[in-house]
């Protein structure tokens, strides 16, 4: 199994250079509804931080022009980590 903190960060950068086909499997059945909510709003970034919450939790600073926080839930399924829940804390 790979070690969550780098599966989360690989992530993130998938997110920021537009990787959606690394992006699609990291995400259970449960949670691509609401990725898809969010992908109606593109994240457009340079760079991202990472903020570990515990219990497998993260909030994901995405930074460009502006900074959009998301939180995510982390799960291990099938031997790889997904996230399972997913939303938006902030746009700015």
């Amino acid at each position: 199994m790979s070690d969550l903190r780098a599966t989360q960060e690989r992530h993130a950068q998938d997110v920021v250079t537009g990787n959606v086909a690394g992006l699609m499997g990291d995400f259970t059945p449960n949670a691509m509804a609401k990725v898809m909510a969010l992908a109606a709003n593109p994240i457009r970034a340079t760079s991202f931080e990472i903020k570990d919450l515990g219990n497998n939790e993260v909030e994901i600073s995405y930074i460009g022009d502006t900074t959009r926080v998301v939180w995510s839930k982390w799960v291990e399924n099938g031997g790889k980590w997904q996230i399972d829940d997913v939303k938006e804390v902030t746009a700015s």
